[in-house]
């Protein structure tokens, strides 16, 4: 019974946005692609905010170019983890 219960722990964080989220995105980038619902390359407020709240400061910041989506490289710019 313990097993059984490690396995659907593992399988509950494995499969959540927080655990997806904690990937390393220097090799992955599967927040990002998590984050994109639509698989446009690209990330609105709408979708952004789901992960992050309504914060509308800090996707504006990370929006370098103002088009009001996030590209792959500012999102990874927002992480700290520079263009990748």
């Amino acid at each position: 019974m313990k097993t059984v219960g490690v396995m659907l722990m593992a399988a509950i964080m494995l499969t959540s946005p927080a655990s997806l989220c904690g990937a390393d995105e220097r090799k992955d980038h599967i927040c990002f692609r998590t984050m994109d619902a639509d698989s446009d390359g690209k990330v609105t407020f709408q979708e952004f905010e789901k992960y992050y709240g309504d914060d509308k400061g800090k996707f504006n910041s990370a929006d370098l170019n103002q088009d009001g989506r996030l590209t792959h490289d500012e999102y990874h710019n927002l992480l700290g983890h520079g263009s990748s």
